[in-house]
Parts: structure tokens; sequence; C-alpha cells
């Protein structure tokens, strides 16, 4: 046995038998590993509020080679986004990303980029520095580069001409064709010119920025989830029907837009699906 310990992200806190729990980390230095905390649970449990979904930590574990569950022996809190969890649609849509990051990187393969971003993007869930399902997009969106699955919407991938009237986005290729250019060949979608622009912007450095600033209609922000989502399932392989995904479209659908009723203000159990 080794002592190994990490800065790392939780994004999930199961119960285990009675007073333990099992742990999932994304961590900088190790990708992602999960480890076994012996007497957690409860107000006196060992490692307090320590072990949450969402918050940053220093932990070590005590690794065994060719083990997938290790063992938790400190835990040191570093950040806990906490402001993330006080508006409802925040932190279901921050709780989308840890899901998303849980699916789709290997056990224990690292990446310090996509451990930046992950920070990045949960330190602007915590500022409000923009809509909530768009951080989630900017996130997708820079994670499939990071993966080596890009979305390329700069121009029509026959022509190069402007995609400004939509166009046809081939999955195995990963980009977008105009109208006489798509050559009819595999998994494909149809997009809006609305909706290429929407990603393009998304998709830049200042992708948190351009969250802050835009409010696209229900129509193109299904058209983005549903494009990023087959995109990524497509190469992948992975199901990417996130259940925070589903809580979120569940609280659009019950508090729409207009309505007097804001969950932002509403305790957790007034919620339907939700609880505390």
């Amino acid at each position: 046995m080794a002592l190994l310990t990490l800065d790392a992200v939780i994004l999930r806190s199961q119960h285990y038998r009675e007073t333990s729990r099992i742990v999932t980390f994304y961590s900088r230095e190790q990708g992602l590993i999960k480890g076994i905390a012996k007497g957690a649970r409860g107000k006196r449990g060992r490692f307090s509020s320590t072990l949450e979904p969402m918050q940053r930590v220093r932990v070590t574990l005590s690794v065994r080679r060719n083990r997938e569950l290790h063992t938790v022996t400190q835990a040191d809190l570093l950040h806990p986004f906490a402001r993330i969890r006080e508006d409802l649609f925040r932190s279901t849509y921050a709780q989308a990303v840890l899901e998303l990051v849980g699916r789709l990187m290997w056990q224990e393969h690292s990446s310090e980029d996509a451990y930046n971003l992950l920070l990045n993007i949960l330190q602007a869930f915590e500022e409000g520095l923009g809509d909530p399902q768009l951080l989630f997009f900017v996130f997708h969106i820079h994670m499939a580069e990071l993966l080596g699955y890009a979305v390329h919407l700069e121009g029509c991938a026959g022509c190069g001409g402007s995609l400004s009237e939509g166009g046809t986005f081939s999955f195995p290729r990963g980009n977008a064709f105009c109208g006489r250019c798509y050559p009819e060949e595999g998994a494909a979608t149809s997009v809006s010119g609305t909706t290429v622009e929407l990603i393009r912007h998304l998709g830049k450095t200042e992708g948190v920025a351009a969250a802050a600033a835009l409010s696209p209609s229900r129509e193109v922000r299904r058209q983005i989830g549903s494009l990023l989502q087959r995109h990524l399932e497509y190469h992948t392989e992975t199901d990417l029907a996130l259940r925070a995904l589903r809580l979120a479209e569940s609280l659009d659908s019950e508090y729409p837009s207009g309505n007097n009723s804001n969950p932002r203000e509403l305790p957790y159990r007034h919620v339907k699906g939700v609880r505390k």
C-alpha cells in the first residue's frame, strides 16, 4: 500500500453500510478515483462535512494496486462552492457537469486541462456569471474538445461557405455542411443558423462571458443540448442522458419563464422531485 495525496473535486458520495461512504473524486493528478471513507456518516462522523459532492478537497488515500476502491485516510476542505447550492437552477446544472465528468473520464486517467476546466466552470456557477444552462453547454463544448471530439462550425465543411442559414451537422465528421454540400452519409442532424452561431460563441475562450450575454429561445437551447449530447454519445459510446438534466427539464416545465413562482426562492422540499 502507498499513500497518495490529491487535489480533487467530489463528483459523488454514496452511503455504504451503516457508517461509511463511497466517494468518487476527480483529481488533478490521477483523474477519476474512488475511495471508501469509513466512519464518515453522521454529525460526528470522522470527516464531518468535507466529503459532500461539488466540494474541492485535498484528500489522502491509501492505495492498493489493481484495486478500483481505495481507502480515504484524510480529507481537508479547500473550497465548498457553497453559493452554488443557494440557487436551485445553478446547483442542478452544476450537478450535471459533475455527472458528465463521471461518465466521460476514464478511471485514473489524469488531465490537468480537464481539471482546470472543471474548477473554472464551478467558479462561474458560484459567481453567477451566466445562464446556468448555457454554462453547462460551455463546459460540454470544451470537454468535447479536450477529449478530441471538437465541434467545428466555422463554415461549411464542403465549400467553406457561411452557415448563417443553417445546415446539417455530421456526427462522424464533427462538422456541418450547407444544403448543397451535405454528403448524406452517417448520423446527422439539422441545425439552424442561430444554433450554429451560439455554439460558436459558447465554444470560444470567452464562452462564459457569452453565457452571461446571450438569451436564446427554448427551441435553440433544445437544439444545442441535443447536438452536444448526441455528438459525444456517438464518439464515446456512452449514455449521456444525465439525471440532473431531467430534473432541470422538470423545473423548467414547472416554473416556465414569466411564472411568478421562482424555484430559487423555494425550500427544496417544495420542488417536485427534489429532496434536501
